[in-house]
């Protein structure tokens, strides 16, 4: 006599669950520093044109070539797991994660979609929310992702980036920055409106890039009232800027009022990125954008021209967010005319009385 089907299927899954236990996560110590970490490229990815010029020059004039004090990779760790198997294509998918909470943390949940889409989990210790993004937590995300591409042969096509509360924000401003490293964000806690000094416009470059090749996906929860706020005045930016997104999830991928990664958020989204795109970047949005900014450049321009010295400057502050860094020389050399001494040496430092 036959066994029972259902029992015949839950001996099988029972008996492929010992023979292959999940793989545990390991505390690593990464060797090699990342060079997107070096303070005057950091600087220049984080920040506006003018921002960036003005912290550059003191750091030059302070003689402090290492003024943000970068984390030493010796003295770091990373929490690292690697998938029972790679991915189809025989290399291995990445997803970067940065916690909310100091100590990395796992949840053993996600382990079966991480080993069945073939992808490395790594999450930095001490890159909590309470932990500074310029100093630490960016070049620790950095740092994650150069240990992973030195050791493992990845699939640069699949290096991802996620978070939770204060992390998913950052991993908006990592896709953003480094759109070169990271394909793919999933943003589950609120975001960062694009063009203000919280996430100022990337190169022209960087941000053809990730319209060409990023993709992002929301998950709010409708519940957390604030960062879903949030996620709406972000979601109106990215399409005055052109950048598409990928998916926005429903409160079925969230855990009500709280930022969470769920196996099925997480599923989803892999499934989204890794789809062939349904349609190609919005050349005539691009188009339309480039215009507005040179538009705005002229306007600030006949300002000055016409005695408003000190408007033209305020507006020359605002244009450096919402465009700086896609007209940066036309803007400096604005700026260098509206306000020279901005770009000249820092008075020396007074001296106490012998």
């Amino acid at each position: 006599m036959k066994p029972p089907v259902l029992a015949f299927i839950v001996v099988s899954l029972l008996a492929c669950s010992a023979a292959t236990p999940a793989a545990e996560p390991v505390q690593v110590t990464p060797t090699d520093p990342s060079p997107l970490s070096v303070t005057e490229k950091l600087i220049e990815r984080q920040l506006s044109p003018l921002d960036a010029v003005q912290v550059l020059r003191r750091i030059h004039d302070l003689g402090m070539a290492d003024a943000l004090g970068l984390p030493d990779p010796a003295a770091e760790k990373l929490l690292v797991r690697i998938p029972a198997k790679t991915g189809p294509d025989g290399r291995y998918g990445l997803l970067v994660f940065m916690d909310s909470k100091p100590k990395a943390y796992l949840d053993a949940q996600l382990n079966n979609t991480l080993d069945s889409t073939g992808l490395i989990w790594i999450s930095p210790d001490n890159a909590g929310d309470d932990a500074n993004e310029l100093e630490r937590r960016i070049p620790l995300a950095l740092l994650a992702y150069e240990y992973a591409h030195r050791t493992y042969d990845l699939n640069p096509d699949r290096v991802y980036v996620a978070g939770s509360a204060g992390g998913s924000r950052l991993a908006q401003r990592l896709l953003f920055t480094y759109p070169d490293v990271f394909t793919g964000a999933i943003i589950n806690s609120g975001a960062a409106e694009l063009g203000t000094r919280g996430l100022p416009v990337p190169a022209a470059s960087l941000l053809e890039r990730l319209r060409m090749h990023s993709q992002i996906a929301f998950a709010t929860s409708r519940h957390d009232q604030p960062a879903f706020s949030e996620q709406q005045r972000a979601l109106k930016s990215l399409r005055a800027y052109c950048v598409p997104v990928a998916r926005t999830f429903d409160n079925g991928h969230t855990v009500a009022g709280q930022a969470s990664l769920t196996p099925v958020l997480l599923f989803d989204a892999l499934k989204t990125f890794e789809a062939p795109r349904a349609t190609g970047p919005d050349e005539a949005c691009a188009h339309t954008l480039r215009q507005g900014a040179l538009a705005e450049l002229a306007r600030i321009r006949q300002i000055d021209a016409g005695g408003d010295h000190a408007g033209a400057l305020s507006a020359l502050v605002d244009f450096d967010h919402a465009y700086g860094r896609l007209l940066a020389e036309e803007e400096i050399a604005l700026a260098k005319q509206l306000k020279p001494e901005f770009f000249g040496p820092l008075e020396p430092a007074s001296q106490p009385a012998p």
